[in-house]
């Protein structure tokens, strides 16, 4: 099984609106995202997002490249800073399929780190320099690894 996690692209900032949709920059991001998880035959069975607008926005994008746009849906539990992270693991351990988190950096880092070394406060992987990255990883029960990672500035990758 493989999981994808993915830093949300860039979004306006509060000042300039609110409820932070995508900025133009995080719309290109997004698609780049979707082209590249195309180009390595990403599926996943559900493509999971938090309730904030540029996380919707950026999986909704994703999916759109992957045409599974069918397959984005909300989180039914907490995916922010702090939250626990039980609800995710059990969703993978139950999906029957490959998952894909669109989601925030603390929350992908822990969810990261719980799978690969069982422990959410060591560090297994760094969504750096930011916005637009995704690691996949791949295993089942307690033997994950990182099978590759990607970010914006490795487009000529």
């Amino acid at each position: 099984m493989k999981v994808y996690l993915v830093h949300h692209a860039h979004a306006v900032t509060a000042e300039e609106n609110p409820a932070r949709p995508l900025s133009d920059q995080g719309r290109i991001e997004s698609d780049r995202l979707g082209d590249r998880l195309k180009a390595v035959g990403a599926a996943p069975v559900r493509i999971l997002h938090s309730e904030k607008l540029w996380t919707q926005q950026t999986a909704e994008r994703i999916g759109d490249r992957l045409g599974l746009r069918d397959r984005v849906t909300l989180a039914k539990y907490g995916i922010g800073t702090g939250d626990d992270l039980t609800p995710f693991m059990k969703e993978i351990e139950s999906a029957g399929g490959d998952l894909m988190m669109a989601g925030h950096v603390d929350y992908l880092v822990r969810s990261a780190a719980r799978l690969l070394c069982g422990d959410e406060g060591r560090m297994g992987v760094e969504f750096k320099p930011g916005n637009g990255t995704v690691f996949c990883l791949e295993g089942s029960g307690n033997r994950w690894a990182v099978t590759w990672g990607w970010r914006q500035d490795q487009l000529a990758a």
